[in-house]
């Protein structure tokens, strides 16, 4: 069978505890729902999250830089899928 990747960018490594804002519209309401996570891997794209948030494709996420005070990170949730008692998303960078 040949497998062919998909990826567009090569994925490391990266374990850190992330606190993100999931922002959401629903009907004509604009709501903001903090939470945290564990990344798990990260590429010049995106991350890979493990949260008890229950996320879901079309989710806007925003967190604060740590390296960088001041700094706004977004992404988009591209995917999602319970893993236990917690939920493994990937995110795409926006």
């Amino acid at each position: 069978m040949d497998f062919q990747e998909k990826r567009k960018h090569l994925r490391e490594n990266y374990t850190v505890a992330i606190d993100f804002t999931v922002l959401l519209t629903q009907s004509s309401e604009y709501k903001r729902i903090t939470s945290s996570g564990q990344t798990i891997d990260k590429s010049a794209g995106g991350l890979g999250i493990i949260t008890d948030f229950p996320l879901e494709a079309g989710h806007v996420l925003q967190w604060d830089d740590q390296h960088k005070r001041g700094n706004l990170h977004m992404a988009v949730v591209k995917w999602a899928q319970p893993a236990g008692n917690s939920y493994r998303a990937g995110l795409f960078f926006i």
